[in-house]
């Protein structure tokens, strides 16, 4: 058998610690792309974050199903939809049908505005309001499990960074 055609043997030997760091640091980045490469970081840790999430959330919910009754968890009078839809930064459809299915569930409820017949008010029904209440501590240990792995001075450096990201797009649009 010819060298190229051989299966290839995983060595024997573990990685050196310095090998091993060296393979996994990041690449050197030139200046014109840093943007870049900060977009690819930011995109890759949100993914990561996302799956180790959605593995924790309880299995009869979704994490955008979950999104709406968190929010609607910290407004006891509830939100009109277009409040849900800035505040979870999707569009009125995704709202729409994620409130559909909720409702069926028996979380949410639709409720007219008074002095706005073409208003409705989402609000969380008594069961939405214990399922939600039971979920959010859950929850809160997932991440704080997920962001364990981050050292407690670099999460709050990078929870200010993304704030100060965050900040400057909002005053552009």
């Amino acid at each position: 058998m010819r060298r190229a055609q051989r299966p290839r043997r995983e060595s024997r030997r573990p990685l050196h610690p310095a090998r091993a760091a060296a393979r996994d640091a990041p690449a050197p980045v030139e200046e014109s792309s840093l943007a870049l490469s900060a977009w690819i970081q930011l995109l890759r840790a949100y993914g990561l974050v996302l799956r180790e999430v959605r593995r924790r959330l309880p299995p009869d919910l979704t994490l955008p199903q979950f999104d709406v009754l968190a929010q609607l968890h910290r407004h006891p009078d509830g939100l009109l939809p277009s409040e849900l839809t800035r505040a979870l930064l999707v569009t009125a459809g995704n709202v729409t049908g994620i409130v559909r299915r909720l409702q069926g569930l028996g979380l949410v409820e639709r409720l007219r505005v008074p002095h706005d017949r073409r208003a409705v008010r989402v609000r969380l029904t008594e069961k939405g309001r214990a399922r939600t209440a039971d979920a959010l501590p859950d929850h809160a240990r997932a991440l704080d499990t997920v962001f364990a792995r981050v050292p407690g001075l670099d999460l709050a450096g990078l929870r200010e960074r993304l704030l100060v990201l965050a900040r400057g797009l909002d005053k552009e649009s």
